[in-house]
C-alpha cells in the first residue's frame, strides 16, 4: 500500500518580502558614535572616554584615537553609518572567480503541518563568470522526517552590477537519508531518498572586499519517503511526503 502526503504553504511571501526590506538596510548599516566638531568635521567610531566638562576620546572606524576638548564639540550622537559602502567610494562589485556560499534557512509551512519549518544548513561551491552567471555544486544537511544529505546543481544569474545585486536562481538534485533504518517495537522503518528542486530570487549585499551577505527567497519542492513494515502481520506501507514550501535563507558569500 502506497500513500502520498503533501505539505503546502501559501501565505509566507508577504512576510518574507517584508523580512528582506527590513533586513537589507541593517546589513548595510551599523550603529556608530558621531562627534560633531564646531569646525564642521565629523568623527565616526566608538567613544572610549568622555568627561562632560573637559574632553571626549573616540576611536574612529580605522582604529585611530582622537582627543577633543568639550569646548570644541558641537554635539555627540549615536546613529547608523554605512561603513561598508560609502557614497564617495567606487562600488567594489563582484568579479569572476571561484565562490563559496554558506547559508542557513528553513522551509516555511502551515501550522497544520507535522513539520512546520524544517531547518537546513547548506554550502555551495562554484564559479562566477564576468557576465554574472554562476554554476556550482551544493550539499549540506536538512532535517525532515529524518536527516537528509542534499546533493544538487546550483545555477544563478545576476540582474544588475554593483555592490547590491539582485539575482535569479534555480537548483535541482536529490536528497539522501543520513539516518539508518530503525525499529520501534514490532514496526520497522526503511528510509529512502527523494528529488529536490528550487527556484527563486536572491539579493547579494557587498560590505567589504571578498565578502557579501546573501538573502534568498525560493519555491522549494522536496520528496522524502520511507517504508513501514509491521512484523507481526508482514504488512508493508510506503509513504512519500511531498513538500511544496517557501524556502527562506540567509548566509554569506565569499569570493
Amino acid at each position: 500500500m502506497k500513500k502520498h502526503r503533501s505539505s503546502t504553504f501559501k501565505k509566507t511571501i508577504p512576510l518574507t518580502l517584508l523580512l528582506i526590506i527590513v533586513v537589507s538596510p541593517l546589513l548595510l548599516a551599523q550603529e556608530a558614535d558621531h562627534v560633531y566638531l564646531k569646525s564642521g568635521s565629523v568623527i565616526r567610531g566608538k567613544i572610549i572616554e568622555i568627561e562632560p566638562v573637559d574632553h571626549v576620546k573616540i576611536e574612529d572606524m580605522c582604529g585611530n584615537i582622537w582627543f577633543y576638548k568639550i569646548t570644541d564639540v558641537e554635539k555627540i550622537t549615536s546613529e547608523p553609518f554605512e561603513s561598508g559602502i560609502r557614497r564617495d567610494q567606487e562600488p567594489i562589485g563582484f568579479e569572476a572567480g571561484f565562490v563559496n556560499m554558506t547559508s542557513i534557512g528553513f522551509l516555511a509551512g502551515s501550522s497544520h503541518n507535522s513539520q512546520v519549518a524544517p531547518f537546513s544548513l547548506l554550502m555551495v561551491n562554484g564559479y562566477r563568470t564576468s557576465h554574472g552567471l554562476f554554476a556550482g555544486i551544493g550539499t549540506g544537511i536538512e532535517f525532515f522526517s529524518t536527516n537528509y544529505l542534499p546533493l544538487f546543481l546550483d545555477l544563478r544569474g545576476d540582474l544588475l552590477e554593483g555592490d547590491v545585486v539582485p539575482y535569479v536562481m534555480a537548483k535541482g538534485g536529490y536528497g539522501l537519508p543520513l539516518s539508518s533504518d530503525r525499529s520501534d517495537y514490532d514496526i520497522s522503518y526503511e528510509y529512502s531518498g527523494g528529488l529536490l528542486f528550487g527556484a527563486g530570487v536572491g539579493l547579494k549585499i557587498r560590505t567589504r572586499n571578498h565578502f557579501a551577505w546573501d538573502i534568498e527567497l525560493l519555491y522549494r519542492y522536496q520528496e522524502t519517503s520511507y517504508r513501514e513494515i509491521h512484523d507481526w502481520n508482514n504488512q508493508e506501507y510506503e509513504y512519500t511526503d511531498i513538500f511544496n514550501r517557501i524556502e527562506i535563507r540567509l548566509g554569506f558569500y565569499i569570493d
